[in-house]
């Protein structure tokens, strides 16, 4: 990989966001693809489909579910602590 390809390579790609944004939001487990509801996270692709298909649950979650999001995910890394003490 030359200079120009790792500097370029670092910036944010907003599919790539869109894709951590869905798995934040638990989006997968009701996306039309097959492959995102198995695996239980999102697998990408131009928008990804289940933001074009949900902008409206992406837009509310970020406006007024944050906190809901927040508390769960924190629960989990809490469990995740407690298991890796062990």
């Amino acid at each position: 990989m030359n200079r120009t390809q790792q500097i370029l390579s670092k910036l944010p790609d907003c599919d790539d966001a869109l894709r951590r944004l869905a798995d934040v939001l638990k989006v997968p487990a009701t996306c039309r693809k097959r492959a995102c509801r198995r695996e239980g996270n999102c697998q990408g692709g131009y928008g990804p489909p289940c933001y074009f298909e949900h902008r409206d649950l992406f837009a509310e979650a970020v406006r007024e579910r944050m906190h809901e999001y927040r508390d769960y995910w924190s629960g989990q890394r809490e469990g995740m602590r407690a298991i890796l003490r062990r």
